[in-house]
């Protein structure tokens, strides 16, 4: 069965974001935890078949807001959330910015609280797919090192314009590849998708071709939104890989 993660950012209706969810045969939903995780778990928790609730975070690098996100997420295990997705990125000048030197201490101490609480719930990381050869300072390893499953933003096009050459295959081979050289382990590598808003039905045709010629037996669509055309949703519903998972989440 076709792990599929269907991601958002924020939503007006649980209700709208969970039909669409259900829609798509999601298996898992990603959602940053600045939502009502806590409704979303019970809400996605009562369905047959359940759907398993992920949160996710670009965080600031100040110890004190950064280990309350940490809190927050160890309190929503308990609740039963199935996993959590770190997002550091460089924003320069911001208190979120990951791209500096001497951080790695404080990401460990970081994903150390979460695997400590998380057990065998899934920790991974997600980012810009050119990792280090686009921010070399952000601290990698010190991410990586604790991480069941590392995400790379192999996006194609966003509402900035085209990534890369614009070609879902490559950029997940590139994705993959500069992950690698960043330090992750190459079978824990699953790129991902998107942006919808801007993609056209034919390239996530594309990109679940890529994951299957990889091996992956995970799909990350980011993000649902009003922008998504009706004819991305069918070609996501009807996204599938083959064979069993390749990262195990909690049940």
């Amino acid at each position: 069965m076709t792990e599929k993660f269907l991601w958002v950012v924020t939503y007006k209706s649980l209700d709208d974001f969970k039909a669409r969810a259900q829609k798509v045969k999601a298996t898992a939903v990603a959602i940053r935890s600045d939502n009502n995780l806590s409704k979303a778990i019970k809400e996605f928790g009562s369905l047959n078949p359940k759907i398993k609730v992920f949160a996710w975070r670009w965080p600031s690098h100040f110890k004190d807001p950064l280990m309350n996100e940490a809190q927050k997420i160890v309190n929503l295990f308990a609740e039963g959330l199935d996993g959590y997705f770190v997002d550091p990125e460089k924003a320069t000048g911001k208190n979120y910015d990951w791209d500096l030197k001497n951080l790695d201490g404080l990401a460990t101490e970081f994903m150390d609280t979460l695997r400590n609480a998380a057990v065998d719930r899934t920790l991974g990381v997600t980012s810009h797919y050119l990792a280090k050869s686009t921010w070399p300072s952000l601290p990698w390893k010190a991410f990586f090192e604790k991480a069941d499953v590392l995400l790379p933003q192999s996006y194609w096009r966003s509402t900035a314009g085209t990534i890369g050459h614009g070609d879902p295959s490559d950029n997940y081979k590139v994705g993959i590849d500069r992950w690698s050289k960043a330090g992750g382990e190459p079978a824990k590598i699953i790129p991902m998708a998107g942006e919808l808003g801007t993609s056209k039905p034919t390239e996530i045709d594309e990109y679940v071709q890529a994951a299957n010629a990889a091996g992956r037996r995970q799909l990350h669509f980011y993000a649902w939104g009003p922008e998504v055309s009706e004819a991305v949703w069918d070609r996501v519903a009807a996204a599938s890989v083959e064979t069993s998972p390749l990262v195990a989440a909690a049940e």
